[in-house]
């Protein structure tokens, strides 16, 4: 089974370049091409007066992972960026990597610079870059081009991350000190849709380097873990030590469900003071609004009340949207969200041709397909066919058969 989807957990303890590096070799990358093709790009950086590079099993918090040890002495703490660029340029003609590869490199490079350049207001020709201008931010991003490559992960159908943990507390920096996320995460996050939350120390978890990276590579972002097969699994461990959580950037290598998913929240209340008939309005306006699913479960409440659940189904991106019109059409004081994925199998939308006592009517049908595209199953918009069932004074029953029967004919022959 050859895998198609690779899937960056930075939920965990968020994301440094070092830490992407290491998650990489760690997932079966060839450690010795990636050393020594590294140690070839000091001659290319002129402050650069040594580097070596080594990897390791550590242990964070009782979890292994790969570890890389990069020595490096400089003598130079700021740097131009046309000369960065071109020191880039002639470092990577000389690796024997992929043109995707190139292109890895050298758009986590510009997603840094482009930050930098927004958030000071400056042309990028008269930037001056400090941390991100060293050689390691280099050491991390070429390393990370070739492990991927070596493993011909560019080439896979889908790449995508989980929300960037960014921590808490504040930072110090070249350009003074104020609280976490740093000004170049958010931009970056912003620029590229990514999405971060704090926590979970009071911690600086992620860094302008591992989000640069993180945004050259994946093509979503999203809430929830998806549906996968694993089979490579990849640990890379970050330099500090949190009490809280291990700081690792976890990987997964493996095979997509052959069946779509998608991202949800399930919003669910518990109400005993409605009558039926302002529940039934309830739920008719939650579902004009464009909920995907609303229901109401009788249950048994505190002190032996009869009791509802009120639970409603909407996409995750929709969740604040549904809590605050459940709260204002059932006077609930509080809701529940629980964010999560689904499968659904693949569907669409058709336009049906029908004959009804001669004459033609057209009606919405939807489609269930299998991932090679045959029709699992169908079904005609009902309220449509009650509709048509008024207007001919025909059985609805009789009527729904019928259509069902031309319909048949229709999408089968």
């Amino acid at each position: 089974m050859k895998s198609d989807i690779l899937v960056i957990d930075p939920s965990i303890a968020g994301i440094s370049g070092d830490m992407m590096l290491s998650s990489i070799v760690d997932i079966g990358a060839d450690e010795k091409l990636v050393i020594e093709n590294l140690e070839s790009i000091k001659d290319y950086f002129k402050s650069c007066k040594k580097l070596e590079i080594s990897f390791k099993d550590v242990t964070k918090n009782g979890f292994r992972a790969k570890k890389a040890d990069i020595v490096i002495e400089e003598d130079k703490n700021s740097h131009n960026v046309d000369e960065l660029n071109y020191n880039l340029e002639r470092s990577i003609e000389n690796v024997s990597i992929s043109n995707n590869a190139k292109a890895f490199i050298k758009n986590s490079f510009e997603n840094l610079i482009s930050a930098e350049s927004a958030l000071h207001g400056i042309n990028k020709k008269e930037m001056h870059l400090h941390e991100a201008g060293s050689i390691d931010t280099f050491v991390d991003i070429i390393g990370t081009g070739i492990a991927l490559d070596n493993l011909e992960l560019f080439d896979l159908k889908e790449i995508i991350t989980t929300p960037v943990s960014v921590g808490g507390g504040d930072i110090t920096f070249s350009h003074g000190k104020m609280q976490n996320p740093a000004p170049a995460i958010l931009e970056i996050a912003r620029r590229n849709d990514i999405m971060i939350r704090g926590g979970p120390g009071m911690y600086e978890t992620a860094t302008p380097t591992g989000m640069a990276m993180l945004a050259a590579l994946v093509e979503e972002s999203q809430e929830i873990f998806p549906g996968i097969k694993p089979e490579l699994i990849g640990i890379g461990a970050g330099s500090s030590e949190f009490k809280e959580i291990p700081n690792i950037l976890r990987i997964t290598l493996g095979k997509k469900s052959t069946l779509l998913t998608d991202e949800i929240a399930i919003i669910e209340t518990n109400i005993d003071d409605r009558t039926g008939e302002e529940l039934g309005y309830a739920m008719q306006r939650i579902i004009d609004n464009g909920a995907l699913d609303v229901s109401l479960i009788p249950t048994i409440g505190k002190k032996g009340r009869p009791s509802n659940v009120l639970k409603v189904i909407t996409n995750l991106s929709k969740s604040e949207f549904f809590s605050d019109l459940v709260m204002r059409e059932t006077g609930t004081l509080g809701v529940r969200v629980y964010p999560m994925s689904r499968f659904i199998q693949m569907r669409e939308n058709l336009k049906a041709s029908i004959t009804i006592n001669n004459n033609d009517e057209e009606i919405d049908v939807k489609v269930v397909k299998s991932e090679s595209g045959e029709i699992i199953q169908f079904k005609p918009e009902f309220d449509q066919i009650v509709k048509l069932s008024e207007k001919y004074k025909i059985n609805l029953i009789e009527l729904k058969d019928d259509i069902s029967k031309q319909i048949q004919r229709e999408l089968f022959n």
